[in-house]
């Protein structure tokens, strides 16, 4: 079973605030919960402004992480949280997978809009994750719109995607129909948790294999949804589906 928590929070221009709010939801979650933040969640996420990444700090996001991971060491649950990150490849719009044991796992966004392109380089592999007998995919934002790499997740035995998303532009609220869609296809869970700023449209996300909409989260609102999930429902073979 995965006890996991949607915190929809608001991304806020300051890393210290950030990481303040992060560490505020992490304080009351149990041993083996997995909490799922938004993309750039740590960092913040403001590609429109030309000097957004000259505003960054590497190191100080390096200690951010590393107090974070320390919580979640000392609470035993599983973190996953958006930021700007600067790797060997140059800087990369990441999201971090925070466990109680080992280093940080990293998937770096692979399809960047127009507005990535000025500050990121794009990752190039579509990890899944295996910690603790779960599979977990994750994708960021506009990857929602590239159904081929869900494939590819899902193929590689993804239980679930998390859908780590900064998505604000009233237009983006279609995207809700799409993540139904990719849980309905796929024949996986699906969480996506997005940034609560206003003029948020879409808000947050928990879908189950045949397309239920299990939490939703309320529009510009700061919350925490939590719900109880058996990824042994996922089957191992989309292909083996009797319910279409």
């Amino acid at each position: 079973m995965m006890n996991i928590h949607l915190a929809q929070l608001i991304v806020e221009h300051d890393l210290a605030r950030n990481c303040e709010n992060i560490m505020r939801v992490l304080a009351n979650v149990q041993p083996d919960d997995w909490v799922v933040f938004p993309e750039a969640c740590l960092s913040g996420y403001f590609p429109e402004d030309p000097d957004f990444i000259a505003r960054l700090n590497p190191d100080e996001i390096v200690r951010a992480v590393d107090s974070i991971h320390e919580v979640v060491r000392a609470r035993g649950c599983h973190c996953l949280l958006g930021t700007a990150w600067r790797s060997d490849a140059g800087w990369q719009n990441a999201a971090l997978l925070l466990s109680p044991h080992g280093p940080a796992d990293l998937y770096a966004k692979i399809q960047l809009s127009a507005l990535d392109v000025q500050h990121f380089r794009p990752g190039s592999v579509l990890p899944v994750f295996r910690i603790d007998g779960m599979r977990v995919g994750i994708q960021l934002c506009r990857e929602v719109l590239f159904p081929q790499q869900w494939s590819v997740l899902r193929q590689a035995g993804a239980q679930i995607v998390v859908h780590l998303n900064n998505a604000l532009n009233p237009h983006d609220a279609i995207w809700e129909q799409v993540l139904i869609t990719r849980a309905l296809e796929n024949a996986m869970y699906v969480c996506s948790v997005n940034n609560a700023a206003a003029p948020q449209k879409l808000t947050s996300y928990l879908i189950a294999p045949n397309g239920h909409v299990m939490l939703k989260a309320e529009r510009q609102t700061e919350q925490v949804l939590s719900a109880t999930i058996d990824l042994t429902e996922v089957i191992q073979n989309v292909s083996e589906r009797t319910d279409f």
